[in-house]
């Protein structure tokens, strides 16, 4: 069977998994240097996934490094000092049978080997190699900053890209560069080798990084395996607090409407809500909310969707450890656009009081939210690379695992709460993206900012 097979029948399969007594499924150990090694067993397919997580990404960057976190992922797959070129380390790639990416997101930074789990010390060795001693070849670092600016192309032919970079402004400036990993193009066309080993000295160290590893492995072998491949990666500074980004300052409310090539109106709504770890119940508020206003049974959706106001309706907050946004998407026609806003504010006044959404709501959005919290589970790469890598960069592993069960106990009286403290009567940026002869003909003004 092919290594594509395995991956797929992977993802289609239920797990196995080695769980501690408290019905984890993580088993983990921190050795001497800090680094945090994380197995999750699963035996269901002979595959193994090998991650490094780092806490790195857009909340790091200020506007001279803006990008270069993702940047840096991309130089992460060239030359180290055991494999000198990226042709002899494709050409490893190959012998291992590795299929391998990563990605760069505001909070963490992550990158994955996936192969037969019968190379998996090798694999070990080869991430280790890799992640410890890149030699950000000049000419390998020309090369990529092409590759990233193509990124950026193909990004910006995007229909929506322009009205949401412009949110993303008005949300953050006039710190935005820490709220967007894909940076600015001068930055990254601009990028040099001293700036890609400061990024190294300052956030890649084993006491601010992950190694996560899933599939067909045991616990004990891997962190032997981790003794023997990473004790020799030297702890450096603790990265923050002294490198925690800024405080956001006040939120101006204010309506942006830019050209996007959609058939229709494209309507946001967008608020600064809890971080993580600093407001954690609220977070947990906001979570339900999340579930709450994308249920088609409910009144919010029944009000502007079933009635035609609008074709589309739902959002909800994105948990961060760094001001998580909460957001209002709706999709409708230029003659209905400013009425569309002018429900969704009255609806929203209503959900600052007890009662908006029925108790069968509420029980839905709680088997809704433990549900997730066992089918993300199923396909071990994707947990490993995408839930854990995120959790354990923005809150932690225990965070994480206990999430579903804060959320199944937030009550109608907290859900108000966290409506009226973050959404009802505060600033709030107001988006609306057409063309431009049907913006024109929405009627919407700087009126729809006032409560």
């Amino acid at each position: 069977m092919s290594l594509l097979a395995l991956l797929l029948v992977a993802a289609a399969s239920a797990s196995a998994w080695g769980q501690t007594k408290q019905g984890s499924p993580y088993k983990t150990m921190t050795m001497d240097n800090g680094l945090q090694v994380v197995v999750i067993e699963n035996s269901t397919v002979p595959l193994v996934t090998i991650d490094i997580a780092v806490r790195n990404g857009s909340f790091t960057e200020p506007d001279e490094f803006a990008g270069l976190s993702h940047l840096y992922e991309h130089m992460f797959f060239k030359a180290n000092a055991a494999i000198p070129s990226q042709e002899q380390f494709m050409k490893r790639v190959r012998e291992l049978g590795i299929v391998f990416n990563g990605y760069t997101s505001q909070e963490v930074v992550t990158y994955f080997f996936t192969m037969p789990s019968r190379n998996l010390e090798s694999g070990m060795k080869f991430m280790s190699d890799a992640i410890k001693n890149p030699l950000f070849k000049p000419e390998e670092l020309v090369k990529e900053r092409e590759v990233v600016l193509g990124e950026f192309d193909r990004n910006e032919a995007q229909p929506s890209f322009v009205l949401n970079y412009a949110l993303d402004s008005a949300l953050w400036m006039p710190l935005v560069s820490r709220k967007q990993p894909l940076g600015q193009r001068p930055v990254i066309k601009t990028a040099t080798v001293e700036k890609m080993k400061m990024i190294k000295d300052i956030y890649y160290v084993p006491n601010n990084s992950a190694l996560i590893i899933s599939g067909d492995v045991k616990a004990e072998q891997i962190f032997d395996l981790a003794r023997k491949y990473y004790s020799d990666w030297k702890r450096g500074n603790a990265p923050f607090p002294a490198h925690n980004p800024p405080a956001f300052g006040a939120l101006q409310s204010r309506l942006v409407m830019r050209d996007a090539h959609v058939p229709d109106i494209d309507l946001r709504m967008h608020f600064r809500g809890p971080s993580i770890g600093r407001q954690n119940d609220d977070a947990y508020a906001g979570a339900l909310l999340s579930t709450l206003l994308n249920l088609q049974t409910s009144r919010f959706y029944h009000n502007l969707v079933d009635s035609g106001v609008v074709t589309s309706a739902g959002g909800g907050y994105n948990p961060s450890m760094n001001v998580g946004p909460i957001s209002l998407y709706m999709r409708t026609s230029k003659e209905k656009a400013r009425h569309a806003l002018d429900i969704a504010k009255a609806e929203l006044k209503a959900m600052a009081k007890p009662g908006y959404f029925t108790a069968e709501d509420f029980s839905t959005a709680r088997h809704i939210a433990s549900d997730e919290s066992i089918f993300e589970q199923d396909n071990p790469m994707n947990f490993a690379i995408s839930t854990t890598a995120r959790w354990w960069s923005m809150a932690s592993l225990d965070y994480h695992l206990a999430w579903a069960d804060h959320i199944s106990k937030v009550t109608p009286e907290q859900l108000a709460a966290f409506v009226k403290k973050y959404i009802v009567d505060h600033p709030m940026v107001v988006g609306v993206g057409g063309e431009r002869a049907a913006l024109d003909q929405t009627n919407i003004t700087e009126e729809v900012l006032k409560w």
